[in-house]
């Protein structure tokens, strides 16, 4: 059995750490830990008691079994901001934000005033725009998952915003309505690639069909029925996904290619499309199909 030690500085203990966790999620862990985003300027004065060590060994055993950091601690850095995060959504990550930057940079430049986001998960994109903008623009955010919503409904609570929430699957909660923009990071990972730490999270969050696309060709499929004239789209997908979503846009002549959107990385990780100008709706497009 091994004996965790009775006391230890808290620079030994990161020592004796740093080749289990990630940096940044060392960092993320002691800052959470403590509850203070200077305590590495502190660090060398810092003694650990047997009740902390014990504590921070239980969440190394768990980091070392897979178990994401975030669902450990219940928490997440997104944006600049912390969002509540549990297994039954999605954990935010660093690339969607680049997704979230192209939104905001459309919405100033073109004065936008009604988003959605869709399959919101957290809600992390519709917080971190709503907390950007304020009152000048009204947020609406969807997921078809009841156990989302209620996370979602935490963290609109924690960052004391305003965001009119929907239960729903894709665009059923909005049959009439439209918007400036609709923002979305749905289910796009291939089946066959959801292993590893990716396990741990919610399959009805990441999975989609043998090639991840399945709910991208469903949005492209319908999302210009919600949009306003000229109005956005903006999808993260994954890097293997540029062509066939080029192929599905060539087919439909429902959008305009406004910007093929790169991650920190050079990688491909969405598209940002506006619709095309209405002459006249098709008896398809009057329909507004149910979603399925």
């Amino acid at each position: 059995m091994k004996v965790v030690a009775s006391r230890m500085k808290l620079t030994e203990w990161i020592s004796k750490s740093e080749n289990i966790f990630t940096h940044s999620d060392l960092q993320f862990l002691v800052r959470q830990f403590f509850c203070d985003k200077d305590i590495f300027l502190k660090q060398k004065s810092i003694f650990l008691d047997a009740e902390k060590l014990k504590s921070l060994e239980a969440i190394k055993r768990e980091y070392k079994r897979g178990v994401p950091l975030a669902y450990i601690l219940g928490k997440e850095e997104f944006f600049g901001l912390e969002f509540n995060v549990n297994p039954s959504v999605l954990i935010p990550r660093q690339d969607t934000e680049v997704i979230t930057e192209k939104a905001i940079e459309i919405i100033k430049n073109n004065n936008l005033s009604e988003m959605l986001d869709l399959c919101c998960g957290s809600a992390n994109i519709a917080v971190s725009i709503k907390k950007f903008f304020k009152d000048k623009i009204k947020v609406w955010a969807s997921d078809v998952s009841e156990k989302a919503i209620s996370v979602s409904k935490s963290n609109i609570k924690l960052h004391k915003v305003k965001i009119n929430l929907r239960k729903g699957n894709l665009f059923s909660a909005f049959r009439g309505k439209k918007f400036d923009i609709i923002v979305s990071n749905p289910p796009y990972v291939a089946k066959p690639e959801i292993k590893g730490s990716l396990e741990y999270e919610p399959r009805l969050a990441l999975e989609a069909g043998d090639d991840g696309m399945y709910f991208i060709e469903k949005i492209l499929g319908r999302a210009h029925l919600y949009l306003e004239e000229k109005g956005f789209l903006v999808i993260e997908a994954g890097f293997k996904h540029k062509k066939p979503i080029n192929s599905i846009l060539e087919k439909t002549g429902k959008y305009e290619i406004i910007e093929w959107i790169y991650d920190y990385g050079g990688n491909f990780r969405g598209i940002v499309l506006q619709s095309a100008k209405r002459i006249a709706h098709s008896a398809e497009d009057k329909k507004l199909p149910k979603e399925s």
